[in-house]
């Protein structure tokens, strides 16, 4: 099985032979994440596992992958939170030499072309003198066939950003990017510094990318890349400006929602016009959470901890973080 794994899975594009990938897991779905890696694979030339203590049968269950030696497992031994676990994975690809980096979570499936869409469309953007932080694809869930909405800084509300470009190398600057998905250079690495471990989940990739924009740095979408991806455990559609599909989420992760939305208010890299409109943002889904999605008693409470956390300016992980 590993030498068929081994002899199809080698980088069809030069450039993106050039790029390591690092991919978070935490109690993954095993059938998912091995799609995830098939996927990955033909694409980068090596696949770094991080993995935030979901026990040690994930070893046995990725041998067939790692046997190949282009995809290596490290083990954290517990749940020390997204960013932690990103910047052990970014730190290897540093330093092992690689130009680029891709970050991926465990449920995101590439486009067969998704990298080299990504590193042409960061090398285009540069070429005119974009100075380019990070890259992403355009997502979409595959539970339902919708496509993620991309939202920028515009005042005092988000605006939607539209693709208008019709070629496969087109890109559009964005604000920010999900992490997962994202391309991203080892000078700007190296310049911009790592993800803020204290945040924990949610949120980590969207500090990132105000931080990089502080520094004079531009998220782009390269629009012909695509990644399916799924957000939350579930989507609710609400009518709001037309129907809406709301990914669901855990209390724990709403808590984490509400707490390091308001941490980022206080950061002074973030703008007043992403903090602003996120307030409504937070407001809404509270609103939300609290009334239409069971278990709204749980939900209601989590989001009120958070909102308390985030207000006194708490960090780290909430209680027991290894609990899924």
């Amino acid at each position: 099985m590993s030498e068929r794994i081994e002899a199809s899975s080698r980088p069809l594009n030069p450039a993106a032979a050039d790029c390591a990938a690092v991919l978070v897991t935490y109690h993954p779905e095993m059938a998912v994440l091995k799609a995830v890696l098939a996927a990955t694979l033909p694409q980068v030339d090596r696949v770094i596992v991080v993995d935030n203590g979901s026990g040690e049968s994930l070893e046995e269950s990725l041998l067939e992958f790692t046997a190949t030696k282009r995809v290596v497992l490290r083990r954290l031994g517990r749940n020390f939170g997204v960013a932690y676990a990103h910047n052990r994975g970014l730190e290897e690809v540093v330093a092992s030499g690689y130009r680029w980096a891709l970050i991926l979570d465990q449920d995101s499936i590439p486009a067969p072309d998704m990298v080299e869409r990504l590193v042409r469309g960061s090398l285009a953007a540069a070429a005119a003198g974009v100075r380019v932080s990070a890259a992403g694809p355009r997502y979409v869930d595959p539970r339902n066939g919708h496509e993620q909405i991309f939202v920028g800084l515009g005042g005092w509300r988000f605006r939607e950003i539209r693709f208008t470009g019709k070629g496969p190398d087109d890109t559009v600057r964005v604000d920010w990017l999900i992490s997962s998905g994202m391309l991203i250079s080892r000078s700007v690495l190296q310049d911009v510094g790592l993800m803020r471990e204290d945040l924990f989940i949610d949120e980590v990739d969207t500090e990132w990318c105000l931080r990089a924009r502080h520094t004079g740095y531009q998220c782009i979408c390269a629009t012909g890349a695509v990644m399916a991806h799924t957000l939350g455990n579930d989507t609710i559609r609400v009518w709001f400006k037309g129907i809406r599909h709301v990914p669901i989420h855990s209390p724990i992760r709403l808590y984490y929602m509400m707490r390091n939305g308001l941490l980022l208010a206080r950061m002074s890299h973030v703008p007043l016009t992403w903090w602003v409109p996120n307030l409504k943002r937070l407001a809404a889904q509270f609103v939300v959470f609290a009334t239409m999605v069971p278990p709204r008693t749980r939900n209601l409470a989590m989001m009120a901890r958070g909102l308390l956390d985030g207000l006194r300016g708490a960090s780290g992980p909430f209680g027991n973080a290894d609990r899924p």
